[in-house]
């Protein structure tokens, strides 16, 4: 006898399931022929076929995949198209914050909230990142992007810098600087930016977000943005700080383009939009106060930048807000 709990269940390995065949590849190789046999495709990626064949039959149920009555083939089912757009997520939250999730027994507990109590995977958030956010965020930003010409950018928590390098491609007369405080992220970003050839152009900064302190490179930036990190500079009184010492940093700024995603304050639903639920469930058990729309704007009134727009991107409970110096 099956029931909600049955599905939860369910849903639950396919999340894992679909995160799994992400990061093989298994989609986009669907995606691009319409058809595989699972014999080949197993062999030619070297994987285990009958893991394979279970996963793809788990997704079976959900109507995501169609496997052939001899399970020998694979077409996309009709939920198809919805799973590949948003499979993002679910390398987020399965291979990014997997080890959180194993552990929230402990971590639930007071007396375990000390030091470095929880475990999150940059690398695959990243990559996770990069593709939800070409799916539901680069057009948006892109359009707000256009509205006012600039000379030179900084991202504030560049990550690898794919955002950067990829402008300063599209326009030769662009320059920029990325900030990043991870170490490892910094060694990634400047090895991409020697071999797209933009060293010139394109300047790393090892450096904290939240304590930012004047550099040369800073001196000229006209235009700064932000994707997804600035939730991290909260509670308010540090954010403030941090948010006011941006506007000191960079003293020729006009503009800061800051996209994040707030708190829902949504009643609960089985119908929450997917990423929402994963995201605040996943930032409180880290300690991390998420504040909603009211609380950002709230907070802008009282710093150095003012709001010029605010603007919904794809993903929910999600803007850019166009900040000015004020």
């Amino acid at each position: 006898m099956s029931g909600e709990a049955a599905r939860l269940f369910n849903a639950a390995i396919d999340a894992a399931s679909i995160s799994a065949l992400d990061e093989v590849g298994f989609f986009d190789a669907l995606k691009a022929d319409g058809r595989l046999d699972l014999d080949a495709y197993c062999t030619a990626e070297d994987l285990h076929r009958p893991s394979v064949e279970a996963m793809l039959h788990g997704l079976q149920c959900f109507d995501v995949v169609t496997l052939a009555d001899d399970r020998g083939s694979v077409v996309p089912g009709a939920a198809f198209d919805d799973v590949f757009r948003n499979k993002g997520y679910f390398l987020w939250i399965v291979r990014g914050y997997g080890r959180m999730l194993e552990n929230f027994g402990t971590i639930v507990r007071n007396g375990a909230r000390t030091g470095d109590y929880y475990e999150r995977d940059g690398a695959f958030i990243a990559r996770a990142g990069k593709d939800y956010g070409g799916q539901f965020v680069d057009a948006d930003f892109d359009a707000v992007l256009a509205q006012a010409a600039f000379a030179k950018a900084a991202d504030l928590g560049c990550g690898s810098a794919g955002r950067l390098i990829g402008l300063l491609k599209r326009d030769p007369a662009l320059r920029g600087v990325g900030v990043e405080r991870n170490a490892g992220a910094v060694e990634v970003a400047r090895g991409l930016v020697a071999d797209a050839g933009l060293s010139d152009r394109l300047e790393i900064v090892h450096a904290d977000v939240g304590a930012l302190e004047a550099h040369p490179a800073f001196a000229d930036v006209d235009l700064v943005f932000s994707f997804f990190m600035a939730h991290d500079l909260w509670p308010r009184d540090k954010c403030k700080v941090a948010l006011d010492n941006i506007h000191a940093v960079f003293p020729n700024t006009a503009r800061f383009l800051l996209c994040d995603t707030y708190r829902s304050d949504a009643p609960a639903s089985p119908d929450y939009p997917i990423f929402t639920l994963g995201f605040e469930v996943t930032h409180a058990m880290m300690g991390q106060y998420i504040p909603n729309v009211a609380e950002w704007l709230d907070l802008f009134r009282d710093t150095n930048w003012s709001v010029a727009g605010q603007h919904p991107i794809g993903i929910a409970y999600s803007c850019v807000f166009d900040l000015r110096r004020s």
